[in-house]
């Protein structure tokens, strides 16, 4: 690692592959517009001469550079370029020139001034973004979606943000792909968050690491994230597995007290009725909801009037559409009970007070 010595209020980690052209005009602009930064280049085996340019930085700038040669990605090379900062406020940004230095000093100040952390965002009022084709703009509209669920920031793909790195201690980071900040978002004790605006544009030489792998990457980030961290789109399609395997258990007891035992199959289907319902609360507190520390007695009672409340929307929808088919009413009344029971579930039932 070589490092110049430098007294520095923030640092700023960017990590780099292939951006000999755009090194030295980066490290200028940031200079100018924050001098008392220290910056600290991640390298991961660049073959077309950027960390030599980043060394000719060294004498003139307040230039740090880490070179790995045994490990990659952009989210695992922030993170080893946190370990080496002087400072506990860290700026990360790409290398490509995207992101404008001139913001840096507005996003340090914002996690100065208590922000959590402070995010160089394109899609809040007064941000946008350069010479971008529809195509693109739709791709990171769709994955600003797909991260709803894990936070409510407007550009959780952001990678032009500030932090604290003590922010991060003893938070289990799993780092994989590009979005390191959604992982941070996610994971982390993240509570008050400031959207800077920034104007983004593309890079101007080198080439672009966007492509099919990196949409893959994030497929796979979010999948991780949502497992891990039990998010509702997660949580909704376990508890409409749940839901399935109820069904197998009602009709099998159902079966088997009318067939088996002789019940009158009316009083049959509310004993059938009553197992898979407890069936289904068991495998939605234990494998679901995780809701293990919540109250046995309360979280059974309001699952079973959620239950019921949902078999009540039901039979309400199948009336009030009786003039159709029975089909659509009955289709459109399952949903909405489910939804129901979900809700109920989730808002009140397992919910971890």
């Amino acid at each position: 690692m070589l490092r110049s010595a430098v007294r520095s209020r923030a640092s700023i980690v960017i990590p780099t592959f292939n951006e000999a052209d755009n090194v030295g005009p980066l490290v200028r602009r940031i200079c100018a517009a924050m001098p008392d930064a220290e910056i600290i280049f991640v390298d991961d085996a660049s073959q077309d001469g950027t960390t030599d340019r980043i060394r000719e930085l060294l004498a003139d700038y307040p230039v740090t550079l880490v070179e790995r040669t045994d490990e990659r990605g952009l989210s695992s090379a922030v993170l080893r370029g946190f370990e080496v900062t002087q400072t506990d406020i860290c700026v990360v940004m790409d290398a490509d020139l995207s992101h404008p230095p001139e913001v840096i000093p507005a996003l340090v100040r914002a996690v100065e001034e208590g922000a959590d952390v402070a995010i160089g965002s394109r899609y809040v009022p007064g941000g946008d973004i350069d010479r971008w084709p529809v195509a693109r703009r739709l791709a990171s509209k769709a994955g600003t979606l797909l991260a709803r669920p894990l936070t409510s920031v407007r550009d959780p793909m952001a990678g032009f943000f500030c932090l604290r790195r003590s922010l991060l201690q003893g938070t289990d980071l799993k780092p994989k792909g590009f979005k390191i900040l959604l992982e941070i978002l996610a994971r982390a004790k993240v509570s008050h968050i400031a959207e800077v605006p920034i104007h983004f544009e593309d890079r101007q030489a080198g080439e672009s690491k966007f492509g099919g792998r990196a949409r893959k990457e994030y497929l796979k980030q979010l999948w991780m994230l949502y497992r891990d961290l039990n998010a509702w789109p997660w949580r909704l399609a376990k508890f409409l597995a749940t839901g399935a395997t109820g069904y197998l258990v009602h009709i099998g007891v159902l079966c088997a007290l009318v067939e088996r035992v002789g019940l009158e199959p009316v009083r049959a289907a509310v004993i059938a009725f009553a197992v898979a319902m407890t069936s289904n609360y068991t495998l939605n507190r234990l494998w679901t909801f995780r809701a293990r520390s919540v109250s046995l007695f309360t979280s059974y009672t309001a699952y079973a009037a959620g239950a019921l409340g949902g078999l009540l929307v039901q039979i309400l929808v199948m009336h009030a559409l009786s003039a159709l088919h029975y089909v659509l009413g009955a289709s459109l009344g399952i949903v909405l009970g489910t939804t129901f029971t979900f809700l109920t579930s989730h808002l009140w039932a397992f919910a971890k007070r």
